[in-house]
């Protein structure tokens, strides 16, 4: 038997786990295997970090595979500057790191992730401003005895670390500049009930503000500075949302614009590499898609598996994807378009002493959308129901209260 060809992964975020998982899945793997990450430990999981941060949970609760997986599969792990790879060599089919190692290919995946944005203002490069996306990341804010904190961004995230930070018992202040926190997943009543809750719990929020600077000392930050306010801060953590990780893909020549371009087979300009997950760009029925939810991103590693074993010819097909999300212990569902408008339906249940809210969009008997706080247990039921466009006529008056108020069959 002849040596395996060599299949190299770089990456090893949520999605590259769960290709070499779906690799190995029949244990035995048809490649020699390499896998390159710029990160110190092995795949972890990314969504976990925020209760990491915590103290509700610890390191090994969000690790995806322990180092001894890695070795008994027989897959050449390499992180650090060992795995942070700086070219690709297109023609020569090999790769090299920052320590200087190189690896050759015969087919390559690519799994770069994304990396934080940065806003550019003036002190941007203070230390103690800083993003939540690494592992590192949490083990920073946790260094040091900061008692107040500013948070750059009332997104999830944003609202997780804040959330984590005030559990560690520092002073957290979310800076927005939309109205309520989550603009974009929740409407304003929703948004306002949410931050109602977040305050009661201890975080601060300065909404609809806008960001002028960061104020330093020695080179490190002491507070931020807003139009029309200022708020006194040792840490900054910038959570305003992230962009596809591409250098490696354009510094070699592979087509790119926001992500590296793949087809609905995840194949990039290159017939020898594969891309998938956050570092992505699809055209799909005159979209550009880009991926940021962990759904799409394991059906992505799920193609590449299938292409690399020689499997059926598999296309990415994107499908809605529910938001449902949990902050600190309130429940949120939001699907589809809960922004009506002026020829649509709207029909909502609030109970503001109770903390619940439903809002269902309809348009002519058909559910357009939906967003429920507080009480989500209905949310798959609603969003099938979208998804198929059933028509919901003859249970109207019991369908805001949820499935189980329908008389019986």
């Amino acid at each position: 038997m002849g040596e395996k060809p060599k299949l190299v992964v770089i990456g090893n975020g949520m999605g590259g786990v769960r290709l070499l998982e779906q690799l190995f899945a029949n244990g035995y793997c048809p490649f020699e295997v390499t896998v390159l990450s710029v990160e110190d430990s092995p795949g972890y999981n990314r969504i976990q970090l925020s209760k990491l941060l915590a103290g509700s949970i610890d390191l090994d609760g969000i690790q995806l595979k322990p180092l001894q997986w890695y070795q008994e599969q027989g897959i050449k792990l390499f992180t650090g500057e060992d795995g942070q790879t700086v070219n690709i060599d297109r023609d020569l089919r090999q790769v090299s790191t920052k320590s200087g190692k190189t690896f050759s290919y015969d087919r390559l995946v690519l799994a770069t992730g994304s990396q934080p944005n940065r806003i550019p203002v003036q002190g941007a490069d203070l230390k103690g401003v800083m993003a939540f996306r690494t592992l590192q990341d949490v083990n920073r804010m946790l260094e040091g005895n900061h008692q107040h904190v500013v948070v750059i961004g009332g997104g999830l995230l944003g609202l997780e670390c804040a959330s984590g930070l005030v559990q560690r018992g520092m002073f957290v202040t979310i800076v927005d500049n939309m109205p309520t926190p989550m603009g974009r997943q929740l409407d304003s009543v929703a948004g306002l009930l949410l931050r109602e809750t977040l305050e009661s719990r201890g975080i601060q929020f300065r909404s609809e503000a806008r960001l002028k600077s960061y104020d330093g000392i020695d080179d490190h930050v002491c507070g931020v500075q807003l139009e029309g306010d200022y708020l006194p801060a040792s840490l900054v953590i910038v959570t305003a949302g992230v962009r596809p990780d591409i250098d490696l893909m354009k510094a070699c020549g592979l087509k790119s614009q926001r992500g590296v371009l793949v087809n609905d087979q995840l194949q990039t300009s290159d017939p020898a590499i594969m891309a998938m997950g956050e570092c992505v760009e699809m055209q799909y029925n005159d979209q550009s898609l880009l991926f940021g939810l962990v759904a799409p991103v394991y059906r992505h590693a799920e193609i590449v598996v299938s292409h690399l074993l020689g499997g059926s010819r598999e296309a990415f097909v994107p499908v809605p994807i529910p938001t449902n999300l949990k902050v600190d212990g309130v429940d949120v569902f939001s699907s589809g378009e809960f922004n009506p408008a002026e020829s649509d339906e709207v029909i909502t249940l609030h109970a503001p002493g109770s903390q619940l809210y439903r809002k269902l969009v309809i348009k002519d008997n058909r559910i357009k959308g939906v967003l429920l706080y507080g009480d989500v247990t209905d949310g798959l039921w609603y969003q099938e129901l979208m998804a198929s466009s059933t028509d919901i006529s003859s249970f109207r008056q019991q369908l805001l209260f949820g499935q189980r108020f329908l008389p019986a069959a």
